[in-house]
């Protein structure tokens, strides 16, 4: 039987240092068949001049569509825009900072066609501006994963933390497409995307490396709790609230609460204090009531600003 067609969205902004090193490592997949959608967000360095040069060069890769925006959309409105067009049984979402390792596409298929998931996911090797290396999943001498990375229904544990790299996902297209996509309303993706799929489908995890996740100060995740001025922040306010209307039990109530508390104290710490009132409204809401919720109500009200020392210091590890 035919391979099915896998459809890969690489949306580039402000990446012309990396996009070039991203197309290669979709061509050199050890699968086909491929269909790669390009998605040039508006960038103001010199990557639509960089993916010009890749298309020339590799003109015979005759799968490839190419959208050029004259000004950035929100990453969530470009990836959309490219998802109408794809025609793939299977997706993935290629940042053009990182990179696919040879056999990602190939194991991916090969978990969901068997499993038949609604999502796939694996290791990552993140590599980081100094030069150094980890993997997401810590591993052994051969190579696997030392405990077990769950699998099957997530939901809860994606509500309390973050156990998958996104930058890993492969999803059933037919299932993303029901869902409408990613949340245009929102300035980031991946927990909104994540928790909303396990709410419905479950998820398969393939014990290998298969993205190489460039970690860059530049990088929109970086400013994740940026002090003062998040805009991601409220976002996953957004989420969570998104979150307490699919929510159908206690145990997934108390999941919520554990990330609300979580959210809460980066929020405090990096002198988002608007967002981390509306984080304790929320945790009122969920039946918060004990001393460090007390304590944060207390620092939110007097808005103790500590975001120099959070900077300075990295992720402050208060109670939640």
């Amino acid at each position: 039987m035919q391979n099915p067609l896998v459809t890969i969205i690489c949306t580039c902004y402000n990446q012309a240092d990396y996009v070039f090193d991203a197309l290669n490592s979709v061509i050199n997949q050890s699968y086909a068949p491929l269909e790669l959608i390009i998605v040039e967000n508006g960038s103001k360095d010199r990557s639509k001049e960089v993916i010009q040069d890749w298309i020339w060069l590799h003109d015979y890769f005759k799968p490839a569509k190419v959208f050029f925006h004259p000004e950035p959309l929100g990453y969530c409105s470009a990836f959309n825009f490219a998802l109408l067009s794809a025609s793939g049984k299977y997706i993935l979402d290629l940042s053009a900072d990182d990179l696919l390792l040879t056999h990602h596409v190939e194991n991916a298929v090969k978990a969901l066609e068997r499993s038949h998931a609604g999502a796939y996911f694996c290791n990552a090797l993140l590599s980081f501006e100094d030069g150094s290396q980890r993997v997401f999943h810590e591993v052994g001498e051969n190579e696997k994963v030392r405990v077990e990375v769950p699998e099957g229904d997530l939901y809860e544990l994606l509500i309390m933390k973050y156990a998958i790299c996104s930058a890993t996902l492969v999803f059933r297209t037919k299932a993303l497409k029901a869902m409408g996509g990613y949340d245009e309303s929102l300035t980031y993706e991946d927990f909104d995307i994540m928790v909303r799929m396990a709410r419905q489908h479950r998820f398969v995890f393939g014990d290998l490396v298969g993205i190489k996740k460039r970690i860059l100060s530049q990088s929109f995740s970086s400013s994740q709790y940026k002090a003062k001025q998040s805009v991601m922040l409220p976002s996953t306010y957004k989420v969570c609230r998104k979150i307490q209307l699919m929510n159908r039990s206690a145990k997934e109530e108390r999941a919520l609460l554990e990330r609300v508390m979580y959210e809460c104290k980066h929020a405090l710490a990096s002198a988002n204090f608007d967002v981390a009132g509306d984080f304790l409204e929320l945790a009122r809401e969920l039946s918060a009531n004990h001393l460090t919720f007390w304590l944060y109500v207390c620092w939110q009200r007097m808005k103790l600003d500590l975001s120099y020392w959070y900077e300075k210091w990295g992720k402050i590890n208060f109670p939640r």
